[in-house]
């Protein structure tokens, strides 16, 4: 009896130690199965992460980066890497490949079309967005719905600034569109150039100066940026620069139409007609109805005083268009400047001002005219032309010389004054002008000013015969009569006979008499004989006199020296009744 109990008691207490043990199994177990659990959790998470792309998807996304990128780039040199680097088996190109493909043909053929495509292309549907705004940008249509997916969607509705039908509305677009294009990829030469071309196009020239230098820093043997550069550089004046860089076109492009012409404003701007005539004759061989070129040789003609020759070409661009602004400018200045016709230059220049009211060129030569002639063109003085010039450029000095020529004629020396001091600098004045200063500041009493700057200017270009006029003036209305007297008498006989013709005539005002004056007088005209100013001085004398026709004698030939001053005319008209 009690041996089966001690054997149930040992049963039951092997029978708890297990049970102690197995659970203990079990919770070891469960752990482990967390943990790997977890683990497995974990590396999956790391495995999902890894497949998330870094960079969106786009519709080149199977294409190696650099191919794409070389096509972003977007000038000759890059798009011709791509294709190199694309190059395959026909069979094996894929269809995205097909339309990078087509995409960077269309780029060189219509941003770089001196370029030759060497590479296979491939008839690719419309169905995509690249293709769709391409074709739309030939037609002069900006694409608004191409989408903004990539680069190339942004970029290539912008190829609208390249179509002759483009319009202006459409040059903010493209712009954003070139820009935004620029941030997704700053090594962009095509955005660059486009966003250059933009601001050209907006006439913006220190703009697309800046954009254009960046571009054909790095990419000076294209054409295109070479002549666009160029042109820039011409519309900003630097025509030095503009040479220096057309210098550097290839031979093999030498013989371009727009080469031939670029090189023909960059050579008329420089001064050099003769080139600029060469040039110009080789485009109107290829082209000899072009209309501006035939306006161009004509305007070369003037420059080298050929009126006879220039005037046949004017009459004959006048056939198919008398009503461009740069023809009826033209047209006046051989009427002036040739013709001496005043009275059809004025006509002239007043329906070129009907036509186009606020062209610059116009308005300045109408300021000449109205300067020379101290009469009105359409209703205007020259400083009030001037005025309006000025509002429109502000930096435009040729106006504001001929609104001072005006006043001085009007004998306006306040409102003179005021413009003289303005256009006066510390150096680098123009003698005409610093003798214009000084006369004005003579007839205000201002003689200190006077003096000082036509010594200051004498003393710095003492070879000028203006300056050295100027001078002699100054010392002869600041100095007393003697002294002005031994400066005179020092450098008239080592003078040239226009200076003498001026110092003889000077000197007259302080000879002490009379017979002495007259003498210097005589002396003048035979060193000068069309020294208008001695001639109007033996006018005065004899006029003073009660010498009237000997008066008349010599201020008819003031007047046909200076036949469009009217206040000469209108002292030659009262003398005339007076006579009669």
């Amino acid at each position: 009896m009690k041996s089966g109990l001690f054997t149930g008691k040992i049963f039951i207490f092997s029978l708890i130690l297990f049970l102690v043990f197995a659970n203990n199994i079990y919770a070891k177990t469960k752990k482990s199965d967390i943990t790997d659990t977890q683990n497995l959790t974990n590396d999956l998470d790391k495995k999902i992460a890894l497949q998330v792309p870094s960079k969106k998807w786009t519709y080149f996304s199977g294409i190696d980066a650099n191919i794409v990128k070389n096509v972003e780039v977007g000038v000759p040199s890059s798009l011709k890497q791509a294709m190199t680097d694309i190059r395959k088996s026909e069979l094996e190109y894929s269809d995205n490949e097909k339309v990078l493909i087509k995409v960077a043909s269309e780029i060189m053929r219509i941003v770089w079309p001196s370029q030759y495509i060497s590479w296979k292309e491939f008839n690719v549907s419309q169905d995509t967005a690249y293709e769709g705004a391409i074709e739309s940008a030939k037609k002069g249509i900006f694409e608004l719905s191409a989408g903004n997916s990539d680069f190339l969607s942004i970029i290539l509705p912008s190829l609208v600034i390249f179509s002759n039908n483009v319009s202006p509305s459409d040059f903010d677009l493209c712009l954003n569109a070139a820009t935004s294009s620029l941030e997704l990829n700053p090594d962009s030469f095509l955005a660059l150039y486009l966003i250059g071309y933009v601001y050209e196009k907006k006439s913006d020239f220190e703009n697309a100066e800046n954009y254009y230098k960046k571009v054909y820093e790095s990419n000076q043997t294209v054409l295109e940026i070479t002549l666009a550069y160029s042109r820039v550089l011409l519309s900003l004046n630097k025509s030095q620069e503009a040479s220096v860089i057309l210098k550097s076109i290839e031979d093999k492009d030498i013989s371009d139409i727009n080469v031939l012409k670029q090189k023909a404003f960059s050579s008329f701007a420089n001064k050099d007609f003769n080139s600029a005539e060469q040039y110009v004759a080789r485009v109107l061989q290829q082209r000899p109805n072009d209309l501006e070129f035939l306006l161009l040789r004509a305007r070369i003609l003037v420059e080298k005083n050929d009126y006879i020759h220039a005037v046949s070409l004017l009459d004959m661009y006048a056939r198919q268009n008398d009503s461009d602004i740069d023809y009826l400018v033209l047209r006046a200045r051989v009427q002036l400047d040739w013709s001496k016709n005043t009275v059809a230059a004025t006509e002239t220049v007043e329906k070129a001002l009907k036509l186009h009211p606020d062209n610059i060129d116009a308005l300045i030569f109408a300021a000449r005219i109205s300067a020379l002639t101290d009469s009105p063109v359409s209703g205007k003085y020259a400083d009030e032309i001037a005025k309006r010039i000025i509002q429109l450029d502000p930096s435009n000095d040729e106006a504001n010389l001929y609104a001072l020529s005006g006043l001085i004629n009007q004998k306006n020396w306040k409102d003179a004054y005021n413009i003289s001091k303005n256009l006066i600098k510390n150096k680098n004045n123009s003698p005409d002008l610093v003798l214009q200063h000084v006369t004005i500041c003579l007839k205000l009493n201002k003689k200190s000013e006077a003096y000082d700057l036509a010594y200051r200017e004498y003393r710095a270009n003492p070879k000028d015969e203006t300056l050295i006029q100027t001078y002699v003036y100054a010392v002869s209305e600041v100095n007393s009569k003697d002294s002005a007297m031994s400066i005179i008498n020092g450098i008239i006989n080592d003078s040239s006979t226009k200076i003498k013709s001026y110092l003889y005539f000077r000197r007259s005002y302080l000879q002490p008499n009379e017979e002495l004056s007259l003498a210097d007088l005589r002396s003048s005209l035979i060193a000068n004989p069309r020294n208008s100013e001695a001639l109007f001085r033996l006018y005065e004398i004899y006029f003073a006199k009660s010498e009237y026709r000997k008066a008349q004698y010599y201020l008819r030939q003031v007047v046909a020296i200076n036949p469009n001053d009217s206040s000469i005319k209108k002292l030659n008209d009262a003398l005339t009744k007076l006579i009669d």
